[in-house]
């Protein structure tokens, strides 16, 4: 289901593949690129949607915000007004801490306003402040400490650009899966020197947290500081403000809900934050820290200032929308290994990761919501290599066993012992039910995994890294510095030409030609069909990894200088070259079945997911 962005539309809902509404033929997506999927907030000055992204690669979610021309006001100072709120907004960069702006809308003619005003904002993923509270009880003053040390500077930096958030409360606080906190929701932020007012008549903010002076339509900085500071109560007490505040006494009770006592200089602090007159509170976000922290003032967050460039011009609302820019570009870095990352292997459903690592486990990563699913654990041993089969999950181990495993539960299924010796890589053939498992004694052991015995076994001296070729029970070697295919036990054939040792090597998804890698700094492309020469590309640094997207568009390699290229097949210098890890060896490349998301790991036990689209 996809909704018309037109306020007046009488029947707003249409199906998700349109492109203009049914019923007032409006274009379902702004700016070619932007639809509406769900409405999360509707009153009398707006509207929020939660909203599909189509100009990424997968389509990922944003928040798209409609702020409504009412008769009571200008239109053409209202657009103004937006506008430059909008533009400031901007200035606060591309941080993990806040959401990006993706685009401004603007109306295009004023006498005829059929989509108002619009905001397009990142949807950032993580726990609100509500649901770590409600998980994990009231804070302790160390905790509360701890969270205002970050999230302070946070405040501090929204009003250094002149912006007043106008609407902190513990849903728009967010805990990321890097673990460091956001604020969302700059829908109500408002561009201020020192006061900014609201149209007569309107309420900005959420209920309890509210400072007074906005119910008066009016904010300042101290605003926010108001708002923070009942966020801080509740914190304390895991008691909803409603509760906290006596009307009768007219005054703050909440330390009558202390379950454990906090020292007078946190009380007496927080007691000034949520005072009536603005002009009773702490000055700034800075004064809180210095209060806080009198002899040693916390480092300032991690918040890198992008160099200030003039907001780009807004785009005015039409059919026809210029043509975003899309590149590569890292979209999520996903920590929790604790040594180095051996394999990576996507899910067939192209959202689920997992990886295998030195530290003896298996993490399955869930990409729709770019954060950790599970841990497997239960090897003894590096993990070594992985292999999706439908819903279950193949491992081999350096503690000489093979797993099968559940992994949409997180279950061990059952384990295969055969081989005296540390399994160095796996071949699989889904349609026999065959897996081979090369050990480092140089000794290949084929199994039938339907009847979980072995079926055969024979020695591949020189061997490093296998393949499963298309055909069942042929398999590619690479040994030594060339490349052999063999079936039954026999050699069927073999390619030479890299004068070093064989690095990594794929078999491409349509099974017509070989991409390997070798020490000797080249790149080599073997045609499978008869009479065909391999095709050599030229590097300065040696690729240690390479994969092969299953629409054969492209073709990505990892270096040992964390470098990640990424070809177009028939073309013999990479599109782009990005810097993935930092002067640390790629260890494992893996494309997703719908080639749309490349994941990279490195000896810096880190996992990098590229996409194709918008930054």
């Amino acid at each position: 289901m996809i909704y018309c962005f037109n306020p007046a539309c009488g029947q707003p809902r249409n199906p998700d593949q349109g492109k203009f509404c049914s019923t007032c033929g409006q274009p379902l997506l702004l700016g070619d690129r932007y639809g509406a999927r769900q409405v999360l907030n509707q009153g009398s000055k707006g509207r929020t949607f939660l909203g599909i992204d189509r100009g990424t690669f997968p389509e990922s979610y944003c928040i798209i915000k409609q702020s409504f021309i009412t008769q009571s006001v200008n239109a053409q100072q209202f657009i103004s007004t937006f506008q430059d709120n909008a533009d400031r907004l901007k200035t606060l960069g591309d941080r993990p801490e806040f959401p990006t702006v993706l685009d401004i809308f603007l109306p295009k003619y004023l006498h005829q306003i059929t989509i108002p005003p619009t905001l397009v904002f990142e949807k950032i993923v993580g726990d609100s402040l509500r649901q770590q509270l409600t998980a994990a009880g009231p804070f302790s003053e160390d905790r509360l400490r701890q969270f205002l040390r970050e999230i302070l500077p946070l405040v501090q930096l929204i009003h250094d650009h002149g912006l007043i958030h106008r609407d902190l409360h513990p849903e728009n606080v967010l805990l990321t899966p890097e673990h460091h906190w956001a604020i969302v929701d700059f829908t109500a932020a408002k561009v201020t020197s020192k006061m900014a007012s609201a149209e007569p008549g309107t309420l900005i903010g959420s209920g309890i947290y509210t400072a007074p002076e906005q119910l008066r339509g009016q904010s300042y900085p101290a605003s926010d500081l108001y708002s923070l500071g009942v966020i801080c109560l509740e914190l304390l007490t895991s008691i909803h403000p409603f509760d906290l505040y006596s009307v009768r006494e007219n005054r703050w009770v909440w330390r009558d809900y202390l379950t454990t006592p906090i020292s007078s200089s946190l009380g007496n602090l927080l007691e000034q934050m949520v005072a009536e007159i603005p002009g009773d509170r702490p000055k700034s976000a800075q004064a809180i820290l210095a209060a806080l922290f009198p002899h040693t003032m916390p480092k300032q967050a991690k918040i890198a200032t992008p160099p200030k460039a003039k907001p780009p011009k807004p785009k005015t609302i039409s059919p026809v929308a210029p043509d975003p820019e899309p590149q590569w570009h890292c979209f999520r870095t996903l920590r929790g290994h604790h040594a180095y990352i051996s394999d990576l292997q996507f899910a067939p459903d192209s959202y689920h990761l997992a990886s295998a690592a030195a530290d003896q486990t298996i993490r399955l990563w869930d990409l729709d919501h770019r954060q950790e699913a599970s841990c497997l654990r239960g090897h003894r041993g590096i993990v070594s290599s992985l292999i999706f089969w439908g819903d279950r999950l193949i491992s081999g181990s350096w503690d000489y066993t093979i797993r099968l495993w559940d992994w949409q539960q997180g279950e061990q299924l059952t384990y295969l012992e055969g081989k005296s010796t540390w399994i160095q890589g796996l071949a699989f053939w889904e349609k026999t039910k065959q897996l081979a498992a090369l050990g480092a004694d140089q000794n290949l052991t084929y199994w039938d995994l339907a009847q979980e015995k072995v079926v055969q076994t024979f020695a591949l001296q020189n061997t490093q890294i296998i393949r499963a070729a298309q055909i069942p029970g042929q398999l590619w070697a690479a040994q030594g510095n060339k490349l052999s295919c063999y079936g039954a036990g026999d050699r069927l054939q073999t390619f030479a030409g890299h004068q070093g040792q064989i690095l990594d090597f794929q078999i491409s998804p349509n099974g017509q030609f070989l991409l390997s890698s070798s020490a000797d700094q080249t790149l080599k492309i073997w045609p499978l069909a008869p009479d065909k020469q391999p095709k050599t590309l030229r590097l300065l640094i040696p690729i240690t990894k390479v994969a092969i997207a299953p629409n054969l568009r492209f073709f990505v390699g990892g270096d040992r200088q964390g470098t990640l290229a990424i070809w177009q097949l028939g073309q013999e210098q990479p599109m782009v070259q990005l810097p993935a890890h930092n002067d640390s060896e790629i260890q494992a490349i893996a494309i997703s079945p719908n080639s749309q998301i490349i994941a990279t790991a490195a000896a810096d036990k880190t996992i990098k997911l590229w996409r194709f689209g918008i930054q």
